[in-house]
C-alpha cells in the first residue's frame, strides 16, 4: 500500500508541474481506461494515471470561473455572503473572504461562483460572517511575483481556491445588507471567542499564542514572537498540529477508559476501550473543527480516526498504514493541498518518526529516546525546510526537547479547558485562557533566549532540486539502526544540498 499510494501522491505532484490542461474529456475516460485494462498487468501506472487525472479535475474546477481581463481596475457590483469572520489588519483595514454569487458590470447581473479576498479601508463599515451584501469592489485575478526562492502568492491563492482580489469602494448607495444567515454552531462559537480574545488583548503577548493553540487564529502574533519562533525551530507549537490533536485525541481516551470502568452495568453491555475510542475520535473532530480543518489537523484527525476504530473492530493497525490512507483520503478530497508546505512538513514529520521508532530496541531509557527522536526530526526536517524557507533552526532540538512537553502537557490541556469551559460560563472560560497564558510566559524567556543566540538560525539558498535526492537516501541510510557499519558516509550524500548552489542571474539578466 505504501508504494501505490508514493505512485498515486507522484502523479498528483506531477499535475502541478504541467503548463497547461488535458481536456476535459479525458478526465472521465482515460482513468477508467486505464483501471480496466491495466490494473492487473500494470497497476502502478495505472494508480499514477489516476493521481494524475484526478487532480487535473480539481485543477480545472479551481480555475473556472475567471475573472475577465476587462473587468479588473473597474468598479463592478457583487452579490454574495461573507464567508469567514473579518481580520483586522490594521486600525482602517479590514480583510475577509466573500463568495460571489453573481456581478454586474454594468451590462446586467451575471452568475460568477467564486472566492474573492476584500479589503475595506474604513473603520466605520463593519462586515460579519454569514452576512449576504450587494458591495461596489474593484477587483483583479489572482497574480503574485515569481522570485526564485520566494513565496508564491499566486500559487497559495489558487491552493486557497481564490479567484480575485480586491477592496469595495466606500459607495453607502450601492454597499448595502441584503440579509444574513445563520452561521454554524462553530462558526458562532468561533466569533464569541475571537471577540473575547480581542477584549482581553491587554493580558500580554503570550495570550496571542493561546489563541493560536485553541482556535487556529496567528494573526496576532508579533513580528518579534514570530522570530524567536523561527530560530527556535517551535512554530509548530502555535500550528494546531497532530501533536496537539493527538494529545487531546489521547487525553479524552484515558478521561473516558477510566470513568467508564467504574461503572460495572455500562461495562457489562459495552467494553470500555471501545466507548473511550468512539469519545476520543468525537473530541478530536471537534478541535479540528474549532481550529479551522487545516491540512496537518486533518492529518491527525485521518490517523487518530484509524488507530481508534482499529480498537472499536478489534483490528490491528500499523502506523505505515495510518499514513498511507492519511495521504490518500486527504488528496481524494483536496488534489491541491500538495501545494501547501505544510501538507510536506507533516507527512514527512510523521514519516520520520514511524522510520526511526518502529522495531528499534536498545538500552536508551525515555529521556535519551525523546531527545535522540528531536534531533532526528531536526535533521531529517532541514531539506524541506530549506526549500520552502531557505532557513532551519541550529538549536531546534534543544528548545523542543523543554517545549513540547511542557506546552503540550501543561499549556495546552488549560487553555482547552477554558474554551470548554467558555461555551458554559465566559467569566470562568476567559480566566482560564489568562492562567494558560500565564503559563507561556514562564517558557517565553527561555525561548526568546535561545532564540537570540548567534548562528541559532541557519540560513542558505534554495537547494538546487536534484540535491534532494541524494540527501534524503543520506538521512535514510544515517538513521538506520545501530550496527550496520559505515553510516556516518551516508552525510557525504547530504553534502551537495549545501555545496551546489543555483544557478546566478548574469549581468543585466535580472
Amino acid at each position: 500500500m505504501l508504494l501505490q499510494t508514493a505512485v498515486f501522491v507522484a502523479g498528483v505532484v506531477v499535475l502541478q508541474w504541467c503548463a497547461g490542461l488535458p481536456p476535459l474529456w479525458v478526465y472521465s475516460i482515460v482513468p477508467l481506461a486505464l483501471c480496466a485494462l491495466f490494473w492487473r498487468a500494470a497497476r502502478l501506472p495505472a494508480v499514477f494515471m489516476i493521481g494524475f487525472f484526478w487532480a487535473a479535475l480539481f485543477a480545472e474546477t479551481a480555475l473556472d470561473p475567471e475573472l475577465a481581463s476587462v473587468l479588473e481596475g473597474k468598479t463592478i457590483l457583487v452579490e454574495g455572503r461573507v464567508i469567514e469572520r473579518p481580520r483586522q489588519i490594521t486600525p482602517r483595514q479590514l480583510r475577509f473572504l466573500f463568495y460571489i454569487e453573481r456581478l454586474d458590470a454594468g451590462q446586467g447581473w451575471s452568475a460568477f461562483h467564486g472566492k474573492a479576498r476584500l479589503s475595506i479601508y474604513s473603520a466605520d463599515f463593519k462586515v460579519a460572517n454569514g452576512e449576504h451584501w450587494q458591495l461596489a469592489v474593484r477587483l483583479k485575478r489572482p497574480h503574485g511575483f515569481s522570485n526564485p526562492g520566494g513565496f508564491d502568492f499566486e500559487q497559495w491563492l489558487f491552493q486557497q481556491g481564490i479567484r480575485a482580489t480586491g477592496y469595495v469602494r466606500m459607495d453607502k448607495g450601492r454597499n448595502r445588507l441584503l440579509f444574513a444567515t445563520r452561521v454554524s454552531v462553530i462558526s458562532r462559537f468561533r466569533s464569541r471567542l475571537m471577540s473575547a480574545y480581542e477584549r482581553i488583548s491587554a493580558a500580554g503577548p503570550s495570550l496571542a499564542i493561546i489563541r493560536a493553540l485553541t482556535i487556529g487564529d496567528r494573526s496576532a502574533l508579533s513580528v518579534s514572537q514570530w522570530e524567536v519562533l523561527r530560530a527556535t525551530g517551535t512554530s509548530h507549537l502555535v500550528a494546531i498540529s497532530g501533536l496537539h490533536v493527538s494529545l487531546v485525541a489521547g487525553l479524552v481516551f484515558w478521561l473516558t477508559r477510566v470513568m467508564w470502568v467504574r461503572c460495572g452495568y455500562l461495562v457489562e453491555r459495552y467494553p470500555a476501550s471501545k466507548v473511550a475510542a468512539v469519545a476520543a475520535v468525537l473530541s478530536a473532530l471537534a478541535y479540528a473543527l474549532l481550529a479551522g480543518f487545516g491540512i496537518p489537523v486533518r492529518r491527525a484527525l485521518i490517523m487518530v480516526s484509524v488507530y481508534m476504530f482499529s480498537i472499536v473492530l478489534d483490528q490491528g493497525a500499523s502506523f505505515s498504514r495510518a499514513i498511507a490512507l492519511a495521504v490518500v483520503i486527504i488528496l481524494l478530497l483536496d488534489p491541491l493541498a500538495v501545494l501547501s508546505p505544510g501538507w510536506w512538513l507533516s507527512f514527512w514529520a510523521v514519516t520520520v518518526i514511524a522510520y526511526c521508532s518502529s522495531g528499534r530496541h536498545g538500552p536508551r531509557g525515555f529521556a535519551q529516546k525523546w531527545v535522540y527522536m528531536h534531533i532526528v526530526l531536526a535533521v531529517s526536517m532541514m531539506p524541506l525546510l530549506l526549500v520552502f524557507f531557505q532557513q532551519a533552526s541550529v538549536i531546534a532540538p534543544l528548545a523542543n526537547s523543554l517545549a513540547v512537553p511542557y506546552v503540550g502537557m501543561v499549556v495546552v490541556p488549560v487553555a482547552l479547558t477554558g474554551t470548554l469551559l467558555f461555551s458554559v460560563s465566559e467569566t470562568a472560560g476567559i480566566w482560564l485562557l489568562e492562567i494558560a497564558a500565564r503559563l507561556m510566559d514562564l517558557v517565553w524567556p527561555w525561548l526568546k533566549g535561545l532564540g537570540g543566540l548567534e548562528h541559532a538560525l541557519w540560513q542558505q539558498h534554495q537547494p538546487v532540486a536534484w540535491t534532494l535526492i541524494p540527501a534524503f537516501i543520506g538521512l535514510a541510510i544515517c538513521f538506520m539502526p545501530r550496527g550496520i557499519p559505515g553510516r556516518w558516509l551516508a552525510l557525504l550524500l547530504i553534502l551537495p544540498l549545501i555545496v551546489v548552489e543555483p544557478r546566478h542571474p548574469g549581468w543585466g539578466e535580472a
